[in-house]
């Protein structure tokens, strides 16, 4: 005899098939919904691709001159000092090249830019026996594919970096741009009465240094603003990525096919107890291998390039002028020590 209970607690098959129906319905609006939030999202970005923005700026112009002194040795043999500002803030071109016996430009401006345009901006200036210096900040060489602000900022300008993104950085710019400045694209903003800000062709000299640097030109404020930076985390977040060293690698091939002789140095960077770590020193440690592994020598070790507070300016990349001339003599004599046999 059949159990009434059974029969009373199943679901009529019509219900069933009903609440499965209901369920990929759901499923599919959900996705179909998704993917128009995605795609109107895509084509907000576009519509204001290639447009100018106050980001950028400084940066177009600090290029505009360093590439102007570049170009003035074109033909000749010189020192290209490439990187981001710490290069900007940390080479004395004219002490360089008075100790080196060659001209030197500095090619250095914002390392935010990314792993992939800074290499790409100077390509075009690397010619047959240029000896180019590498002062890369450590996200800037070990960059892990996630773009920051000042990347993105950029690229909406140049949309032609787009075509070098991978597709890990295009997922994380399309999931964490800012939509206020994706709106500011379109806005036209004046970009003629910019107030002169701290960086920019104003603030460099004929080489691409950064000028007005020294310890007296350093507020109070900058100095304790320096004192409360947190301290990195390099050790969590590039210890293992591979995208910044694979994309240098690609450039590193293309310079050394013309000629050119290529060297990667510790950058200047402002150390504090919390990097006295077993696994920040294995990370330290691990970088000379990493940029070897890839076919361009490392000069020294990072620790050379490690300065304290009292040495910076405004960043923990970014030194003062007096400690400017101390690094740029480590870099001297580590070269003018080093078996490159690519100096006169």
């Amino acid at each position: 005899m059949a159990d009434p209970s059974r029969h009373l607690s199943s679901t009529p098959p019509d219900r069933k098939a009903a609440s499965g129906l209901a369920g990929r319905k759901f499923i599919a609006a959900f996705l179909l919904g998704a993917m128009a939030v995605v795609l109107s999202w895509m084509a907000l970005i576009a519509g204001q691709l290639g447009n100018a923005h106050p980001d950028n700026v400084w940066v177009k112009e600090a290029y505009a001159l360093k590439f102007a002194a570049a170009e003035k040795l074109r033909g000749q043999r010189k020192v290209l000092a490439v990187g981001g500002s710490a290069t900007m803030f940390g080479v004395d071109s004219q002490q360089l090249a008075l100790g080196l016996g060659l001209p030197v430009v500095n090619l250095g401006v914002n390392a935010g830019i990314g792993s992939y345009e800074v290499p790409a901006q100077v390509d075009r200036w690397i010619e047959p026996g240029d000896v180019v210096v590498m002062p890369l900040e450590y996200r800037l060489l070990l960059w892990d594919g996630v773009p920051s602000y000042v990347t993105l900022s950029w690229a909406l300008e140049h949309p032609e970096a787009l075509a070098r993104w991978q597709l890990k950085t295009a997922f994380w710019g399309l999931l964490t741009l800012p939509l206020e400045r994706v709106m500011q694209g379109y806005l036209g903003l004046d970009l003629l009465s910019l107030p002169k800000g701290p960086y920019g062709a104003h603030k460099l000299n004929a080489l691409g240094d950064q000028q007005h640097t020294g310890a007296q030109d350093r507020s109070v404020e900058k100095l304790r603003a320096l004192a409360q930076l947190p301290p990195e985390r390099y050790d969590g977040l590039y210890a293992q990525s591979e995208v910044g060293l694979t994309v240098w690698q690609h450039w590193w091939a293309r310079w050394r096919s013309r000629g050119a002789c290529l060297v990667v140095v510790p950058p200047p960077f402002m150390t504090v107890p919390a990097y006295d770590t077993a696994d920040y020193t294995a990370f330290f440690d691990a970088i000379p291998y990493r940029v070897t592994a890839r076919g361009v020598p490392y000069l020294g070790h990072p620790s050379d390039g490690f300065f304290p507070l009292e040495a910076m300016f405004d960043t923990n990349y970014h030194l003062t002028a007096e400690s400017r001339a101390t690094y740029t003599q480590w870099l001297t004599d580590a070269l003018r020590t080093s078996d490159l046999n690519c100096l006169p």
